[in-house]
């Protein structure tokens, strides 16, 4: 549909030129001062001292017999998680969608993990954990009760829960249950996942609930009146609302586990190269400009991964709760984050919308 007239981004480079002289230097100027920018700021990067691990510790046997559950392991931020705190000693559930892809992406964890061990400078000290994998479709509650069933039944522990799983910026589509699709994964699953393994996490206290939310929170709002985005539905803005809910949801568990010992925590990873963004068009002629800027000025996953570490590990944040983090430290949030009437609301409906409440 349209006038007949390609985009310019959608010109054949043969093309440009026919748009005029001055069109065609202008952006090959853009792009050659885009490229030298993205290099200065590689060369730079890479002077330094390599990846920056920012966690809190570095112990090998810091997660030794704790048991540790992450959403959406199997590749970008929860698959440097779920590396990390193996590496520490704990044992990983990797709680995924496609069994397959997380199988696979086990079997190359526990690979590295060989090398790593008989490469290192002290083969065998602290010992590596162990990787498990389970079934995990946050956009399905029944899936959802059906893993925390099979949690119940078969973990005597959980230590710590890591809501990492998460959809972005994609069409609209509905989960199984009716929600719309990040609403519905990115909180109402996590929501219902997270509550039906309160008691476990309860029973082994000290433990801890770390929830991966975004900076691009600041952009979203709860509108009570159309959750379901049935009236209007914009990818970028419904993200952000699903973020702000998870920053909203940790606000109101945090003051609902006081006395209990068990501590919630919710980060920002910052901007992260990851196929979370497999939902976004970059246009043809601009995907090796954006590739090439991505790969100077974002976050490895294991980079990004380093805040969820942070938390779900260090002593530093023992008895912490209710906070906002980033880069390991943490940030200060707009009003609308910690507003507790509406965090209280969102709790509510919440709880209706998934069965916990009839």
């Amino acid at each position: 549909m349209g006038s007949g007239k390609a985009a310019a981004s959608e010109l054949p480079w043969r093309d440009w030129w026919a748009l005029g002289p001055t069109m065609a230097v202008a952006t090959a100027a853009a792009v050659l001062a885009a490229l030298g920018g993205a290099l200065w700021l590689a060369a730079r990067r890479f002077a330094g001292s390599g990846v920056q691990r920012l966690r809190g510790g570095g112990d090998p046997g810091l997660m030794h017999g704790k048991t540790v559950l992450i959403t959406g392991a199997n590749s970008g931020l929860g698959r440097a998680t779920a590396a990390e705190l193996v590496r520490l000693g704990a044992r990983v559930i990797m709680g995924c969608r496609d069994r397959a892809r997380a199988e696979e992406a086990a079997g190359q964890l526990r690979r590295e993990l060989r090398q790593d061990a008989e490469c290192g400078p002290e083969p065998g000290v602290g010992g590596a954990g162990e990787l498990i994998v389970r079934e995990l479709d946050l956009a399905s509650l029944r899936s959802v009760r059906a893993f925390c069933q099979e949690m119940l039944q078969e973990e005597p522990r959980l230590d710590v829960l890591i809501n990492n799983a998460g959809i972005f910026q994609c069409p609209y589509m509905k989960t199984e249950d009716g929600f719309e699709m990040q609403f519905g994964v990115n909180h109402l699953g996590h929501f219902l996942l997270t509550n039906l393994l309160l008691g476990l996490l309860k029973s082994s206290a000290p433990s801890r609930i770390v929830v991966v939310s975004s900076k691009l929170y600041k952009y979203g709002d709860i509108n009570f009146d159309d959750l379901n985005s049935e009236q209007s539905y914009n990818k970028s803005f419904c993200y952000s609302r699903s973020k702000l809910a998870n920053i909203l949801f940790t606000r109101e568990l945090a003051r609902r586990l006081e006395g209990t010992n068990v501590t919630v925590n919710v980060l920002h990873p910052g901007i992260v190269r990851t196929n979370l963004g497999r939902h976004i068009h970059i246009p043809l002629l601009v995907r090796p400009l954006f590739n090439l800027v991505s790969w100077a000025f974002f976050k490895t996953p294991v980079e990004g991964a380093q805040t969820s570490i942070y938390l779900a590990s260090s002593p530093e944040v023992e008895g912490v709760s209710g906070r906002y983090f980033g880069d390991c430290k943490e940030e200060e949030l707009l009003p609308k984050a910690v507003d507790e009437s509406v965090a209280r609301k969102l709790w509510d409906i919440s709880e209706v919308m998934v069965g916990l409440l009839k």
